[in-house]
């Protein structure tokens, strides 16, 4: 039999020359590691050009080697809809990086691998190091993408090459701007509505209150909006899928709990008005009513038009207050009723009169897979599949499983037990069917399926990037003359990102295209796989995407101490590498826990190390359980919030509680604390423990970079309460090894102040710029004696929020030795008040001090602590009984300069 099948990259053969010998990666973040299916995550800026460099060493274990060579498509990515033809030579009608084209014939000439013509991968030749008796390469990741990479060499008289053979080593080249996601997710028709009927849904004129905006709720103001997510400290909204609901198929009813004002019950068939937002009817149309403009009466197409106008005002508002928007997109699977759209009529369209509006269906079923054996396509409308291909916890029974081709993880029917699993990282690239034995029905309506969704992110950058950059492209450095700030508000226009519902449920190779195409058009795109198997799974999520929604929710609610969240974070560490992981502790399908303060405490640890820090619709007003939502869906065994009928958090929005009502504040100051720390952001972390052994107490010291020193980057050491029935505390010391890695010195002096700090405006204000140590500790006492810390229980009023009140501390730590005098701009007078300005840098700390006398040995601090905003800075100061004499001076702390 000849089975094509990808191994090796693209050496796209019937057969090869294989010999694995022993090749190695090393990346940003990691050591030199074995490259069979390993993966690296790094990140960098492509406005600002900054590169990662990776790697790669190879020994073939032969001997008279006289040629080795790198073959990859790293940096490539634009290249992705390039079509060399399989065999290499005449164009085939198809994508590169959908069917490849035959490795073996593509060489390292100038044509080959021109980068704006060549080949989508191409050859890099590597270099014989006689010292280390290895050949080696460094390529610099330099643009954002999905990659993949391998070796292959000859030897003397050899005229075919020599590959690697074993699987290949994924590069995963993200934006830096992942590492600073701070992801708050809801459902548009949900999240601000009035009540549980149509009239009083949300729509997107409510959330950026839009003229016109729909607000049925006279006794209520318009609460949430963009100004409302941006003080809760969130830059991006995860939405869950706003496109047409399917009709046929979807469920009707089903176990509802409903609020009813306090006095809740249950209904065993509560009607459902909408259906699931998972089944998709058509990806290229917005739901008409999430629009304030839908009118029952209007005609389908009408109402579509009014809600794309709707939808594209909203992410014009979202992109001018700086917010980013990701999708909840559905790949795998579509509704029984899913619509071609324009992109169905173009990839598969087989006679004239096709319409966009047709069902896919009833023109071409071949896009489903086959009911019962999902190595096979559908041949009509009445054997298509239900979603997904598993068999180990049920069907969806509202949706179709889209058909993909046939690969390692692919369950082909019942007995294909933990298929998912499968590492094999194959793909069966024959066009004929399977016949029992080998067959992957790739032809040109599989490939379609790839390209038709790798048209889904172009498609909707280019009806939301509606002001500067309508080519729909990234920027160059020709580009308003090079200016950076231009470029990126060039390349932020438009959707920002994607979660990928049930992404373990697609080829790999699929995704590598569709990431690369959508890369090409937005470099600071990201993707984001809901993978919640973990393990095996979740790991294959990892060599594509940047972010894994995968199952840590799960361990991180069971957490009962800090070394149990320490091992759950440690663990996602060892097996995703450099790769983000989401941390939420509720989504749209996962019970709530029963005390939202409970739920902070663990976002408080989650919000403190790198990844994706998220909260979900109503956390920050106190939603619990059964409480916030009017109405709780039982699905799949779990309560969740109502997405399948109109539903309202009218409960959250109404109640009073003093104590839930300080939930939004704490929530602010940890997102406003990770939006100002680059080293809560990044992964390089050392969780610490008290010396009195307090489990209650997580606490982990981050840092920029690695043996620099402290007063030259930013170091901050996060500490937050697990327990928010008790005041804890404990002593902490610098360990060694952390003191090197922080750069602290013996010899200098230290203070901090915990950029969490609650405050409650404009009532408590001023305490993120407090020094907390009442005298400085030297680096040499940071490691002997430590420091305490007190983290106070949650308070039951408001005399007690206003003294000590539960928060997070993120200690950042300010080289405070010899602070450095600042000359004075001006001075002025008036009777007892003193307003002293200066220029300033911002992002350090400005202490004002008075004197009598202008002696060393006679100044006073009157003002400390003052966090600079701006280039300029006023201190303002009242002395009562101000004598005819007075000297002042503003000292400036040592702490590393923002950028």
């Amino acid at each position: 039999m000849t089975k094509r099948i990808l191994i090796g990259l693209a050496c796209f053969a019937p057969s090869l020359l294989l010999g694995a010998g022993v090749l190695e990666v090393r990346a940003p973040g990691y050591g030199f590691r074995n490259a069979e299916y390993t993966t690296s995550h790094v990140f960098i800026d492509e406005v600002a050009g900054t590169t990662a460099d990776i790697e790669i060493r190879f020994d073939p274990q032969q001997a008279n080697i006289v040629d080795v060579e790198v073959f990859s498509n790293l940096n490539r990515r634009d290249l992705a809809t390039t079509d060399k033809g399989v065999g290499g030579g005449a164009p085939d009608g198809m994508h590169d990086g959908i069917l490849p084209p035959n490795g073996g014939q593509i060489t390292d000439s100038a044509a080959d691998i021109d980068p704006v013509t060549g080949h989508y991968f191409i050859p890099h030749n590597m270099t014989y190091d006689s010292e280390l008796g290895l050949w080696t390469l460094t390529i610099p990741a330099t643009r954002t993408g999905s990659y993949r990479l391998t070796a292959r060499f000859k030897k003397s008289g050899d005229t075919s090459w020599t590959w690697y053979g074993l699987r290949d080593h994924c590069v995963v080249v993200s934006p830096i701007t992942a590492r600073d996601i701070r992801l708050y997710e809801l459902n548009v028709m949900t999240i601000e509505a009035s009540g549980t009927l149509e009239s009083q849904r949300s729509t997107w004129e409510d959330l950026s209150d839009r003229p016109g905006a729909l607000h049925t709720a006279t006794n209520r103001p318009n609460q949430w909006d963009l100004d409302y997510i941006s003080d809760l400290g969130i830059n991006w909204l995860w939405f869950q899928p706003y496109h047409p609901f399917g009709i046929d198929g979807r469920a009707t009813d089903g176990q509802t709990w409903i609020w009813n004002g306090g006095s809740p019950y249950f209904d065993g068939s509560y009607p459902y008005a909408l259906g699931s937002p998972y089944a998709v009817k058509n990806f290229w149309q917005i739901e008409p009513r999430t629009s304030a403009q839908y009118n029952p009466t209007d005609s389908v197409q009408t109402g579509r038009v009014k809600a794309m106008t709707s939808f594209q005002n909203f992410v014009a508002d979202a992109d001018a207050a700086g917010i980013q928007i990701m999708p909840d997109a559905v790949f795998n699977h579509a509704a029984f009723d899913v619509e071609l759209g324009q992109e169905g009529v173009d990839q598969w369209s087989g006679s004239a009169g096709w319409s966009p509006t047709n069902e896919i269906r009833n023109r071409e079923a071949r896009v489903f897979s086959l009911d019962g054996d999902y190595y096979k396509r559908a041949t009509s409308t009445s054997n298509t599949a239900l979603a997904p291909d598993r068999y180990d916890f049920g069907k969806w029974p509202d949706v179709k499983d889209i058909f993909f081709g046939r690969y390692a993880a692919l369950w082909q029917n019942s007995e294909s037990t933990d298929k998912q699993k499968d590492e094999g990282d194959w793909f069966d690239y024959t066009s004929h069917a399977f016949n029992g034995f080998d067959g992957g029905s790739f032809d040109g309506i599989t490939q379609g399926v790839w390209e038709y969704f790798a048209a889904y992110v172009p498609y909707w950058l280019e009806k939301t990037r509606n002001n500067q950059n309508t080519s729909n492209r990234n920027s160059t450095s020709e580009d308003f003359g090079g200016d950076e700030t231009l470029r990126y508000q060039f390349d932020a226009e438009g959707i920002d990102g994607l979660r990928c519902d049930f992404a373990q449920g697609i080829p790999s190779r699929a995704w590598e295209y569709i990431i690369n195409v959508t890369r090409s058009h937005k470099w600071s795109f990201v993707f984001m796989a809901e993978s919640l198997d973990g393990g095996e799974v979740t790991y294959r999520s990892g060599r594509h995407f940047d972010v894994l929604n995968e199952n840590a929710v799960f361990a991180i609610k069971e957490a009962g101490s800090n070394a149990d969240l320490y091992s759950i974070y440690e663990d996602r560490r060892n097996s995703y590498g450099e790769a983000l992981i989401l941390l939420n502790t509720v989504s749209h399908d996962e019970a709530n826990y029963s005390d939202p303060w409970v739920a902070l405490s663990r976002y408080a640890a989650n919000c403190a190390i790198g990844g994706v820090p998220m909260i979900f619709a109503g956390q920050e007003l106190g939603i619990a359980n059964f409480f916030g939502y009017d109405l709780m869906e039982l699905n799949a065994g779990k309560y969740v919030p109502h997405f399948k009928t109109y539903n309202a958090m009218m409960p959250a929005w109404s109640d009073t509680d003093f104590g839930n009502d300080q939930l939004y504040n704490v929530y602010a100051a940890m997102n406003e604390a990770r939006e100002e720390s680059d080293a809560i952001q990044t992964n390089n972390r050392w969780f610490l423990y008290g010396d009195g052994g307090n489990a209650n107490i997580f606490a982990v010291a981050k840092y920029e970079e690695a043996n620099v020193p402290a007063n030259l980057q930013d170091v901050v050491i996060g500490f937050a309460n697990l327990d928010r029935n008790n005041t804890q505390s404990d002593n902490f010391k610098i360990p060694a090894g952390l003191d090197t890695l922080i750069g602290l010195d013996d010899t200098r002096l230290y203070n901090v102040v915990n950029l969490a700090a609650y405050e409650r405006p404009p009532a408590i204000t001023g305490r993120r710029n407090t020094f907390l140590w009442g005298t400085p500790i030297s680096g040499a006492n940071l490691k002997i004696g430590g420091f305490t810390v007190q983290m106070n229980k949650v308070p039951f009023s408001a005399g007690e929020w206003d003294t000590a009140p539960y928060e997070a501390q993120y200690l950042r730590l300010v080289d405070v030795t010899d602070p450095l005098e600042v000359a004075i701009d001006d001075i002025a007078v008036n009777g007892t008040d003193i307003s002293v300005t200066c220029t300033t840098t911002p992002g350090r700390y400005y202490h004002l001090e008075a004197s009598t006398e202008g002696l060393d040995s006679s100044w006073t601090t009157v003002l400390s602590n003052i966090k600079s905003e701006e280039t300029t800075l006023t201190l303002n100061h009242s002395e009562e009984g101000v004598p005819g004499s007075r000297f002042y001076r503003v000292l400036v702390s040592y702490v590393k300069l923002e950028e």
